[in-house]
């Protein structure tokens, strides 16, 4: 056995509960879990490694489901916006200013704040993705579902007035659907490594090439990862392009892209009766509580379509609008925001909050026979939580255990201690095992400070409501 962990608090997600084992113990070998249950019943004197877990938590790793990361170096930076203005207006004139290195940058930012509060794996949705994997995430070893961005619209909108259509490219879409298949070829057979197709939106792609990026997916045996109903911008654009009384969901239903193959994020732009039958198509989807909230001032619908029966995740979308990736953050924001939406405190209770961030992140995107719960067999994607904390405290076990609402409602993610990964121990006892954190946050200030400057001009050109906001001296 290479890792032992004794006399902690297993919250296993095996089955329809938590799975909570109390007095638990895990045994790790290589890259797989070998033993689950009680600490009497572990030989963990073996071991090469005994981590003891009193007063912790021992839980799978965090999934997040759908991020930008390599725009992490704009965070404070598109936020308090009209959500017709968020992307043009308040995101463009920046990431003109962005190069190459600098999404490296970014994402090595995100990465470790999502390692630091407990992720193991990132659904990393990116143009040019490859390079995240080899630059960031295979260095790091981290978890990673690679999905390359597919659209077919310049990226140079800052322009264009909100009713104005964008200009399809079928050589952008065809150079970015074969950096796509690539993938697929470049990371095979990697434990690290899994990949899904990207088709950005139904506002950024031509039908035609959503069918080609389809077939491509049932051929390969994966899933397309695809935002869907996004708000007023997209909306905007489907009725001009498809007709006054076409929706998203009218024309994905229509070409039979809803379906069990499709991963749809955030869909807070549909009705009743189109998640009804998403559910009924069995698609997944994923929810970015804060992004949307912060982006779009709306509340995504993941416990109406958990309540419909959906399989459902959470993720932290882009730093620009909610601010970080710290899927503790989510899990709270998506519990109370749908408490609030509902005007019900018992909606979105706690357990389910944790179901999405694990077991359910997994299910959507494909990997829950992999990850997602602690069962023998699996990958050892483990995390440690410090109960022993000001906000954590007290910890009561009987008649109920109350660390496990404090979990979702208390935790900030500072108190995840140790990180294990496909069973390599990325963090211990607090600290890094093999990364320079602190030249990583200096190296991210140093280059944010000057595309901040070097965006300047453009972005008071723009003129959203962020620049008023600064005129007034407060920013």
């Amino acid at each position: 056995m290479d890792i032992a962990i004794i006399n902690t608090w297993l919250m296993t997600f095996s089955g329809k509960a938590l799975g909570i084992i109390s007095n638990g113990a895990l045994g790790i070998e290589e890259d797989k879990i070998s033993y689950v249950g009680t600490t009497d019943g572990l030989n963990y004197k073996q071991a090469d490694k005994v981590i003891d877990g009193t007063d912790h938590i021992t839980m799978p790793g965090l999934i997040n489901s759908h991020t930008h990361t390599g725009v992490t170096l704009l965070r404070g930076g598109a936020q308090d916006l009209p959500e017709i203005e968020w992307m043009n207006k308040g995101l463009g004139p920046f990431m003109k200013w962005l190069t190459a290195n600098d999404h490296i940058i970014g994402t090595k930012l995100a990465v470790l704040e999502g390692l630091r509060s407990g992720t193991t794996t990132f659904a990393e949705y990116a143009g040019f993705v490859s390079k995240l994997v080899k630059q960031v995430y295979l260095p790091f070893n981290v978890r990673v579902v690679a999905i390359e961005t597919l659209n077919e619209v310049s990226s140079d909108r800052a322009h264009l007035k909100p009713t104005d259509l964008y200009d399809f490219d079928g050589a952008k879409g065809s150079a970015a659907l074969k950096r796509a298949n690539d993938i697929f070829q470049e990371f095979k057979g990697n434990k690290l490594v899994s990949s899904m197709y990207g088709p950005q939106a139904l506002d950024f792609c031509s039908v035609p090439l959503l069918l080609d990026i389809q077939q491509q997916a049932i051929d390969r045996g994966c899933k397309l990862h695809m935002h869907v109903a996004q708000g007023e911008r997209e909306r905007l654009q489907i009725t001009n392009r498809f007709g006054k009384n076409q929706t998203t969901i009218k024309i994905l239903e229509k070409n039979g892209l809803l379906s069990d193959r499709l991963v749809a994020a955030h869909i807070h732009d549909t009705s009743v009766d189109e998640r009804s039958l998403m559910v009924k198509r069995g698609v997944g989807m994923v929810g970015c509580p804060s992004a949307i909230s912060m982006i779009d001032g709306i509340v995504p619908p993941l416990g109406h379509y958990m309540k419909l029966g959906g399989n459902a995740a959470i993720g932290t979308d882009q730093a620009p609008g909610p601010g970080h990736h710290n899927m503790f953050q989510e899990m709270r924001m998506a519990s109370v925001l749908t408490k609030v939406i509902n005007k019900d405190p018992t909606a979105l209770p706690p357990w389910e909050s944790l179901q999405l961030t694990t077991i359910g992140g997994a299910r959507v995107l494909g990997l829950d026979k992999s990850i997602g719960s602690l069962e023998v067999g699996k990958r050892a994607d483990i995390i440690t939580i410090n109960l022993k904390k000001l906000n954590l405290t007290p910890i009561v076990e009987k008649p109920i255990r109350n660390f496990i609402p404090n979990l979702v409602y208390s935790t900030t993610g500072n108190e995840v201690d140790n990180v294990i990964i496909n069973g390599n121990q990325i963090i211990s006892n607090n600290q890094f095992s093999n990364i320079d954190e602190l030249s990583i946050i200096k190296e991210a200030n140093k280059r944010a400070k000057i595309i901040f400057e070097n965006a300047a001009e453009d972005w008071i050109e723009a003129g959203s409501k962020m620049v008023s906001y600064h005129q007034n001296g407060f920013l």
